[in-house]
């Protein structure tokens, strides 16, 4: 990903005595026309059809390139903005049973279980299993459960739309600099 956004940044700079085509695409149906040129063994007699951007223009979209390049930011792009579904019921799983604390793997089974519970219903599935085993629940057990599974979603819904803010400057920032090239 890192070298396919400083692709255009070093395609835009080069220039006949100085091709600056490493990032780009390396195939025949490159939309890289050096790169095309290469691969026909055509490269050595090969004419760029524009001009290289200056100096000046290079330098102040360089900033654009260097926070789109930043690892922080591809590694959420890769994620798709969002926590590993996997990840989100592993830690549920190690909440109910820590990994410090050694554990039969009847043990860990049932902490599954119960995460894989918790997981798609919300706490409410910790009420059902109380219930099955006989323990009689007051109101004040279902407002619990009813406010950790409100806090649960409010606190999902505040992380998507710091995530989406993000995405957000993201495609701006691409927008413009699509607008340069």
């Amino acid at each position: 990903m890192k070298n396919a956004i400083w692709s255009t940044y070093y395609h835009y700079s080069s220039n006949d005595d100085n091709p600056k085509h490493q990032n780009c695409p390396r195939d025949e149906n490159s939309w890289c026309e050096w790169q095309k040129a290469a691969i026909k063994g055509e490269f050595k007699s090969f004419k760029h059809s524009y001009a290289a951007l200056p100096t000046d223009v290079l330098v102040a979209v360089k900033p654009i390139y260097e926070d789109l390049s930043k690892d922080s930011l591809l590694e959420r792009c890769v994620k798709g903005f969002t926590q590993n579904n996997n990840e989100s019921l592993n830690q549920i799983i190690w909440k109910i049973t820590p990994k410090i604390l050694s554990g039969t793997s009847n043990i860990v089974e049932i902490a599954a279980n119960v995460a894989s519970c918790v997981f798609n219903e919300g706490c409410f599935a910790l009420l059902a299993f109380l219930e099955e085993m006989c323990v009689s629940l007051g109101p004040s057990a279902h407002e619990w459960a009813r406010l950790q599974d409100m806090h649960r979603i409010t606190r999902a819904d505040k992380k998507l739309q710091m995530q989406l803010k993000k995405a957000e400057l993201f495609v701006d920032k691409l927008r413009i600099v699509q607008k340069i090239f």
